[in-house]
């Protein structure tokens, strides 16, 4: 296999090259210099104005492209008019105020609210972009490069050189892997499988959301969804990958283990008349989480070659919803 530099060049600072490289391209200037770049660069460049729902300009006048500017990933003015501020994210996502920070960061340069596109730039997954979108950022995700990418690299016959095909390479493989749940037996999915698949029911559900979950034993992806009850005790579903599970969450400390008796016989007795086989856990746990009932087996239903059978596996989900509405409903 041809070595791939972002392989190695993992890090969002690489990523953050390759976008100001990207953006520079858009320059008139450098219409002669390569056209297909230069057409590509200024289809990024019109991309972001149109995630924020701007109308691009006509005509580029100048480009004035920095990194770490106010510790701004990528910031890129635009005819020096517009601040086109770009966070960039691959593995991580935004923490401590940051996004409001480069925000204002801007405005006190002069630049005006209806002059400023903030982007927020995700080539890895993320199940939840509430905080960013309260913070007034556009989310520009793996897809939206990588259709912008694709196309110049075929128009290119792959040709386009290596920096740009090794990170449109990159990119595609990680959607790949991301996809391959659909694709893959489900005893043989890795990470990017798992996340693409709870990235795939959170669309179907509509609810919840995933994340990793750390414990002693190595943690899991897990997913929670389908919230009842009340601060007191409060029920809800979560997937710990293969393992779907009845949980309940109790502040009250004294109160937990009556809550947990309580509501284990309650979902055991609840899943009569279910096409769900409900189980007690291999241990009842005494936290502020836990875990009062699991399904039998796993809750992934396979075709005959071996492959997911979403809808029949929504299915499942969808009468262990069933199964917890009805014993809240009833308690």
């Amino acid at each position: 296999m041809k070595p791939n530099l972002f392989d190695y060049a993992t890090s969002e600072l690489s990523q953050d090259a390759f976008l100001c490289w990207l953006l520079a391209w858009a320059h008139p200037d450098n219409l002669s210099v390569n056209s297909l770049l230069h057409r590509t660069g200024t289809a990024f460049l019109q991309a972001l104005y149109v995630k924020a729902g701007r109308q691009a300009p006509e005509v580029i006048k100048s480009l004035e492209i920095t990194k770490q500017n106010g510790s701004i990933d990528v910031l890129c003015i635009v005819n020096a008019e517009t601040a086109i501020i770009i966070e960039d994210k691959t593995a991580t996502s935004q923490h401590s105020g940051q996004l409001e920070r480069y925000k204002n960061h801007i405005l006190s340069k002069g630049y005006s609210v209806e002059n400023i596109i903030p982007i927020y730039m995700k080539t890895g997954n993320q199940s939840d972009f509430s905080d960013v979108i309260k913070s007034g950022y556009f989310i520009f995700k793996r897809n939206d490069l990588l259709q912008i990418l694709e196309p110049a690299l075929a128009e290119s016959n792959n040709n386009a050189g290596d920096i740009f095909a090794d990170f449109t390479a990159y990119l595609r493989r990680i959607e790949d892997a991301v996809q391959s749940y659909a694709t893959t037996p489900p005893a043989d999915w890795t990470w990017h499988a798992w996340e693409g698949f709870f990235t795939k029911i959170q669309e179907q559900l509509n609810d919840g959301n995933w994340d990793y979950v750390p414990n002693p034993s190595g943690g899991f992806l897990g997913y929670w969804w389908c919230f009842l009850g009340d601060s007191d005790c409060e029920q809800y579903l979560q997937l710990e990958q293969e393992k779907l599970c009845f949980k309940i969450s109790v502040a009250d400390q004294a109160r937990r283990a009556e809550l947990r008796d309580f509501w284990h016989n309650k979902i055991m007795q609840g899943a009569a008349g279910f096409p769900l086989t409900v189980k007690r856990p291999n241990r009842l746990g005494h936290g502020a989480y836990m875990t009062v009932a699991v399904l039998d087996n796993d809750y992934r239903i396979t075709d005959d070659k071996g492959l997911l059978d979403f809808p029949k596996t929504i299915s499942v989900i969808r009468s262990a919803e069933a199964v917890l509405k009805k014993c809240v409903e009833q308690n």
